[in-house]
């Protein structure tokens, strides 16, 4: 026994000399040495002890620089504490291993080497994969690892760049990988600049299995931002990242996991350029985001998340042409490797999956906006909020959406329905209320040179969407309150109190329009000629747009014709100002107390819009438009009826003086228009009457008709001072030079025209006559009336007293031949008689005038023979003198007989007829009587 004793004495001192002389030595000096040869490294460390009593290995104030001597890891204390049971439980079994005050730091050099990469040895030949044998039975009884710094380093940008986590703490006990049983973990870590990590559960290693919770608690962003500063435009000055949940995590066979109860947030974000100066007035601000209710299952390959609530996201940035400043902030430009390295991690990740999520909620958010398409440029939409519900993920399903917006603090709009975001197929209603129209100037053509000085827009409804295209769009609206003015002008082109449409429907799928009702109120128009004749801005605005007009008329003429149903069109309280200051006097008129239906328009085959629009001009002449038309059918149809009552003409002179050269003293204008269409062809009846009307002074104009205007209404003016005229117009309004306007005035001249230059049949009609009223005829060498001239100048009269304005010109005509033969036969008579032949002897020229021609003719021609009596006869007339005084004479005589007959016969007053002076030009004496002109 005591030999025995003696024995295990010995080993037992030579065991602690062995420890104390040897192995402590070696352990304090061999790993320098060693790490020295084989690493090219410093090691340090204050002590190495192995405790012989206890069995355990303790490092203390150890040191592993750099090759270069900067620090790459370090600990203040490092303890293995083997069991003495593992002599006879056969397993490892340590009572505690412990790493204190470590320091590491991580750096990934530019070629993908680490910084301890010259420490690991070089890779082998892959070796044939050989079936995993039983793990080894090891256990600890208490693991614990407290971290002063674990430090990581990459380059980003050309540059190093690092963060950290500090304070970490791993404490596990009875970890086994032969016992069953979970054991219990924790594991807490500070990060860069503050947050928190605290992890603990249990790990069974044997089972592959572990479990527990894992709470992130305020973890700083902006150090993350640091490794993707270089490629992005932005900084992130602030924020922070939280994460709670339950996990579970089986690597029994392959790698599945768990997560329920879980919550994530982003709070704080404040994102800003990295150069404000080069990106002014953009910025984002996220107050918070929370996910709530995370149930994760990897397996399944699912996701679900009861809700998420993002509050207070303020956005403010703007926009200059195509330069936006929210894309140039959020720009990245990531090496191509990474981006599609990012790209196929991105498609493996979701891959497969199903998520879904309860419920959005975006609320008190606000974004900031400045551009150059509203005025004011800056627009400040807050309160922004927005809700989802029942969003999955692939897409499915009806998701319940509400969305309300307020800008600057006077426009509100909200939109709130189901929509299938697979589909696109949803409801959604819709309401806008009190949009300022003036907004949108900057967006109407710079051409146009006008704006919109007032207005209101307000319009809710409901849309149907098809694969997110507009299906049915029904909306109740009106824009109240609108005003648009033409640059630099002092009153605006047009303005209405409210234009308002009730039940307007438009089905896109069907083609189809309907409205059931369109109300004009108060509506005040101006139509503006200038002096260069354009009206308004038509023909700029033409320019802007009319190509986009015929690209949206193209499109619309696309697959089914449009049916087009309006039922009712009201106008009241409006008026139209029309101003022409192309003419050399300015016009201005009004037509104003425009009240009216227009009703059933209608692309339906047969249905006839019927029109009744009543107004005054200028609030005391009725204007009255009534009647039918097929605006929408091909080609269109009109029966239309214009009329115009009690029109003041002295108001027109600036028309009068442009296109007739005179101004109108006085007058009343009547005028009813007919005008109808068929088949591209119109017709018109133009009736006019003017009461009492008066022309004023002469104007010189170039425009002016060459018609004898004062005749011409002379004329026309009946003994009740009424002109009374129907001018029928019609053309193909398919050819391009036809223009109603042209054709009128057209017509009117030509009536004008047959007027003045053919007044007698004017005033035969007058008479129902076709007899010529203009010439009175006489007998060869008579001034003596007969009786068909006595009807003639009858009827003439009668037709004179119905145009009171007209006067008589009465000239003696004279057919030379005719009349100088009879005159010269009445003085061969005259001197038959004084000779002694009686009248019974000249009147039947029997024998005694035949024997007192033939005396007489001898005594002029001695010895003539061969004409007969007669012959003989005329010879002697032809050859008594007559002065042309005689004919002149015999020519006043004629005018003189009808003026009497006139005036004493048919009552005529005097002074409406003068005798002019007669000439003997031959080319005006072209036959025995008298010719009237009309004189004013």
């Amino acid at each position: 026994m005591k030999k025995a004793i003696r024995i295990l004495a010995i080993i037992y001192i030579s065991y602690l000399l062995l420890v104390l002389l040897v192995i402590t030595p070696a352990l304090n000096l061999l790993p320098a040495w060693l790490i020295k040869k084989h690493l090219g490294r410093e090691f340090h460390s204050e002590m190495i002890w192995f405790n012989p009593f206890t069995v355990s290995l303790e490092v203390r104030k150890t040191e592993l620089p750099e090759l270069d001597g900067t620090p790459f890891l370090s600990l203040d204390r490092a303890t293995v504490d083997l069991s003495m049971s593992s002599l006879w439980s056969g397993a490892l079994v340590f009572d505690e291993l412990r790493v204190d005050e470590l320091y590491a730091h991580v750096e990934e050099k530019s070629d993908g080497n680490f910084n301890f990469s010259d420490m690991l040895p070089p890779p082998e030949p892959a070796a044939p994969v050989e079936e995993a044998g039983e793990i080894v039975a090891v256990t600890i009884d208490h693991l614990a690892l407290n971290s002063r710094e674990i430090v990581y380093t990459r380059p980003v940008g050309g540059k190093p760049t690092s963060t950290s986590l500090s304070g970490i703490a791993i404490v596990i006990d009875g970890l086994s990988t032969v016992l069953e049983e979970g054991r219990p973990y924790t594991l807490d870590a500070s990060g860069e600049r503050g947050g928190l990590l605290h992890w603990e559960g249990t790990v069974s290693i044997p089972r592959s299995l572990s479990e527990g919770s894992l709470t992130l608690t305020r973890i700083q962003l902006s150090p993350l931002w640091r490794f993707i500063e270089p490629w992005v435009e932005l900084e992130l000055t602030d924020g922070t990242f939280s994460l709670a949940g339950q996990y579970k995590i089986d690597w029994s066979s392959g790698f599945d996991y768990w997560i329920n109860q879980g919550e994530a947030s982003l709070e704080g974000i404040a994102i800003r350029p990295k150069t404000p100066a080069e990106l002014p007035d953009t910025d984002l601000a996220l107050g918070s985001l929370k996910l709530a209710g995370i149930e994760l299952d990897g397996p399944a390959q699912r996701v679900a998340v009861d809700s998420l609530a993002i509050r207070e996201i303020a956005v403010r940035g703007w926009s200059e042409g195509e330069d936006v400043s929210l894309a140039r902030l959020f720009e990245m430009n990531f090496p191509a490797a990474a981006e599609q390295l990012a790209e196929e991690e991105a498609e493996t990740a979701t891959k497969d999956w199903n998520a879904s999520l309860g419920s959005l909620k975006l609320t008190d958010s606000s974004v900031h906006w400045r551009s150059e398409f509203t005025d004011p440029a800056e627009l400040e939409i807050t309160p922004l909020e927005l809700s989802a519900n029942a969003l999955k993920w692939p897409l499915e399903g009806d998701t319940a959406l509400t969305a309300t917006l307020t800008v600057n603090g006077q426009t509100s709009a909200s939109v709130e329905g189901d929509l299938d975001l697979a589909q696109g197929v949803g409801k959604l209603t819709y309401q806008l209320q009190a949009l300022p129209l003036p907004w949108f100037n900057p967006n109407l053509p710079a051409a146009l040179k006008a704006r919109i000085t007032e207005g209101q827009l307000q319009v809710a409804g409901e849309i149907t969407l098809d694969q997110f295209m507009p299906g049915t769009i029904a909306m109740d609206g009106a824009i109240n309150g609108f005003a648009g003015k033409i640059t630099d002008a002092e009153q605006s082109i047009t303005s209405w109190e409210t234009v308002r449409w009730e039940k307007l429907l438009i089905d896109m799928d069907k083609h189809r329009v309907g409205l059931a009702k369109l109300s004009i109120d108060n509506y005040n128009g101006r139509i503006h000629i200038h002096k260069d004749g354009s009206i308004n801005a038509q023909k700029v605005w033409q320019q802007e747009v009319g190509e986009q007009a015929e690209e949206v008329k193209d499109s619309l003429a696309e697959g089914a014709p449009w049916v087009v149903d309006a039922p009712l069109i009201r106008i009241s309280d409006s008026e139209i100002d029309f101003m022409d200051e192309s003419l050399p006097i300015p016009f201005r008129t009004v037509i104003s107390d425009i009240d009216g239906n227009i009703v059933d328009i209608s692309t339906t085959p047969g249905t006839k819009t019927k029109v009744d629009i009543k107004g005054s001009v200028d609030g005391y002449a009725p204007v009255a438009l009534v009647g039918s038309a097929e605006p929408l059918r091909s080609p269109p149809a009109i029966d239309l009826d214009l009329s115009f009552a009690g029109v003041d003409m002295a108001l027109l002179s600036p028309y009068s003086g442009t296109y007739a050269g005179y101004a109108i003293e006085r007058g009343v204008l009547n005028l009813d228009l007919n005008y109808a269409m068929e088949d591209n062809r119109l017709k018109g009846r133009n009736k006019i009457v003017i009461e009492q009307m008066k022309l004023g002074e002469k104007i010189k104009s170039e425009k002016a008709v060459d018609v004898p205007l004062e005749l011409a209404l002379a004329l026309l003016t009946d003994s009740n001072g009424v002109i009374d005229m129907d001018i029928p117009v019609s053309g193909n309004v398919e050819d391009p030079e036809f223009n109603v306007g042209s054709v009128v005035m057209g017509a009117l001249v030509n009536m004008i025209t047959k007027i003045v230059t053919s007044p007698f049949t004017l005033l035969a009609s007058l008479v129902d006559s076709e007899q010529d009223l203009q010439r009175i005829n006489f007998k060869s060498g008579s001034a003596e009336l007969g009786t068909a001239s006595r009807e003639k100048l009858d009827k003439l009269v009668t037709a004179l007293n119905q145009r009171p304005e007209l006067n008589l010109v009465i000239t003696g005509r004279l057919q030379l031949k005719a009349d100088r033969e009879r005159l010269q036969k009445n003085l061969l008579q005259e001197e038959l008689l004084a000779a002694g032949l009686p009248q019974d002897e000249l009147s039947s020229k029997g024998p005694e005038w035949e024997k007192l021609i033939v005396e007489r003719y001898q005594e002029m021609v001695p010895g003539a023979t061969g004409l007969t009596v007669n012959d003989q006869y005329l010879k002697l007339a032809q050859n008594i003198p007559l002065p042309d005084t005689a004919l002149l004479e015999l020519a006043t005589a004629r005018a003189v007989a009808v003026k009497t007959y006139l005036v004493t016969d048919a009552g005529l007053s005097p002074e409406r007829a003068a005798i002019a002076k007669p000439k003997l030009d031959a080319k005006v004496n072209l036959y025995s009587g008298a010719e009237l002109e009309i004189d004013t």
